[in-house]
């Protein structure tokens, strides 16, 4: 049995909650550091309870599950619910215990790739949760800010979001609000949600430090290198209001332009990458529900949802933004447009 003396841990500290992370081996942190290092704070030694802590554990220190039938299945684990505790099974390589309100989770792996994915996925549902509840919508988007003004680029997954994230980050006058989920708040503004930038395994990352860097097997989507957004420390923005909304749209072939369209066309991308939410994981709140009844509270949720991409939909301009095949043309064609709209708000008469 392992002493609390002999274990690691790291905080972070996520607009107002307060995850805690212990583990015998430094490594497992150490990944989940990569994942939110601008979120870490110094440990509090607090002896209140966090909003969440999570342990991780030597596989075969699993405790024995009694009989349990499965409650869900899902493309990563099998869930199984006793009492007040819900368990996941990932396929006999990891189990996580989750208990004590969903305040605690449990997990064990001995393996290192497995065990960081479930608990990132983890800590990104809890955290998505906590933004809903406290007037955050979280937006499958790029977020951009220049001159003090944020701009959102909506393309789906695999869409290019990332190679025009890295590129712009090279470019004076721009920062970086989140290359992937940056929330919106009903009064327009656009807060930052900076964590880990993934790119495909062999891809060129100009200046950043291999310490900085971490290559990982996911459950689903093969391997993927990391680049730890302390990377970009001095790139990141802080919250600001919005300005343009960009409906990201791959052509074939043809050179990659902007133009103005009609608000209207921005609602049904809002309703899906931030009302649904596609794109964005959230899955703990599901696993953690007892009966169909309590998703009926769900509707209240889209509400909210909807209300801040109204608020937000209101004081932007949208356009549409056609992406040919010459990605350097089309990161200059985004390039130009930040431009812009940095030299609209810089002017005396903006």
């Amino acid at each position: 049995m392992v002493s609390p003396a002999e274990r690691k841990s790291i905080e972070f500290l996520f607009y107002g909650f307060h995850v805690r992370m212990t583990a015998c081996d430094p490594v497992r942190l150490s990944d989940i550091e990569v994942d939110f290092s601008y979120f870490r704070i110094p440990d509090t030694n607090k002896t209140q309870p966090f909003d969440l802590e999570v342990h991780f554990h030597d596989y075969a220190s699993r405790p024995a599950l009694p009989r349990l039938p499965a409650s869900q299945h899902t493309p990563r684990n099998v869930v199984f619910r006793d009492k007040e505790t819900s368990y996941l099974d990932y396929g006999g390589r990891a189990l996580a215990c989750i208990s004590k309100n969903g305040k605690q989770i449990e997990v064990y792996s001995d393996d290192r790739h497995l065990a960081h994915e479930a608990v990132y996925l983890t800590i990104l549902s809890y955290t998505g949760e906590y933004f809903d509840r406290t007037g955050r919508t979280r937006v499958h988007a790029l977020g951009l800010e220049t001159a003090g003004q944020a701009v959102l680029l909506m393309l789906p997954s695999s869409g290019g979001k990332t190679t025009m994230a890295l590129n712009m980050l090279q470019r004076d006058g721009v920062k970086l609000i989140s290359e992937d989920s940056p929330l919106m708040r009903r009064n327009g503004v656009i807060e930052p949600f900076p964590i880990r930038i993934g790119v495909r395994p062999g891809t060129v990352v100009p200046d950043v430090p291999d310490s900085l860097l971490l290559d990982i097997q996911r459950m689903e989507f093969g391997p993927k290198k990391l680049i730890d957004i302390e990377a970009f420390s001095d790139r990141i923005s802080g919250p600001v209001p919005i300005s343009a909304i960009l409906l990201g749209t791959r052509y074939s072939a043809g050179e990659s332009s902007i133009k103005p369209i009609a608000r209207r066309h921005a609602l049904r991308p809002l309703v899906s990458d931030a009302v649904v939410g596609l794109g964005l994981y959230q899955g703990v709140e599901f696993v953690l529900q007892s009966s169909a009844f309590e998703l009926l509270g769900k509707g209240r949720l889209a509400y909210s949802r909807f209300r801040n991409c109204l608020g937000v939909l209101r004081r932007s301009t949208v356009h549409r933004f056609a992406m040919g095949t010459d990605i350097e043309q089309t990161a200059e064609t985004l390039a130009r447009f930040l431009e812009e709209i940095a030299a609209k708000h810089e002017s005396p008469n903006a």
